[in-house]
């Protein structure tokens, strides 16, 4: 399977010459690897993995058990993807594909794109990955937040640290969804800034 170091830092909105300083190496060098006429060392792949935030196996384009669907985990919900930018999830028609939220879709390594509205289904593999646990659950809708006290809520955005830290219970208001240290979604801004779960 071809490398998918290009789709990670891609998916990262980092630029070629921004992922070549961030990893302490050149740009003609990460360009190479890109482009697999050269190889990166294996301290250089875990660098990328910490970068980029996925594992050596997704970076080689590796399928853990060949991709055996016996592998993964529980199907993706499709409103869910808009809350995993960035992260891997699997496809038997395709193999690994990384979740662009922003434009709403999924990315295979040989970069076509698919719609999040496309039929095919697609699966959680987290425990191969180093971001911490996503809700498998289906999101809440808007009016069955009001029958919780505490929902679990997951920011929508490309910001991987911002998901870190705003990440969390919220208590359920009128008119939104507030934590223990003030930070407030808007039920108006519902499906375009975050979703709501009952678990995790």
């Amino acid at each position: 399977m071809p490398r998918q170091f290009k789709t990670a830092r891609k998916m990262c909105n980092l630029k070629l010459y921004e992922a070549a300083n961030k990893l302490g190496i050149s740009q003609p060098t990460l360009s190479s690897w890109e482009s697999e006429r050269k190889s990166p060392t294996i301290d250089s792949i875990l660098k990328m993995c910490r970068l980029y935030n996925v594992s050596a196996d997704f970076l080689l384009g590796n399928s853990v058990g060949g991709g055996a669907s016996h592998d993964r985990e529980a199907e993706v919900p499709k409103l869910n993807l808009r809350i995993m930018h960035g992260q891997p999830v699997w496809s038997d028609e395709y193999g690994w594909l990384i979740v662009d939220s922003i434009n709403e879709c999924m990315i295979a390594p040989d970069g076509v794109k698919l719609p999040f509205t496309s039929t095919i289904n697609v699966y959680y593999k987290t425990d191969d990955f180093s971001e911490s646990a996503l809700p498998k659950t289906k999101a809440l809708s808007l009016t069955e937040i009001n029958e919780y006290e505490k929902v679990w809520v997951e920011p929508i955005s490309s910001d991987f640290n911002l998901r870190q830290e705003l990440r969390g219970w919220y208590s359920v208001m009128s008119d939104w969804v507030e934590n223990s240290v003030g930070n407030r979604f808007l039920y108006n801004t519902y499906k375009v800034k975050w979703l709501a779960f009952f678990e995790i």
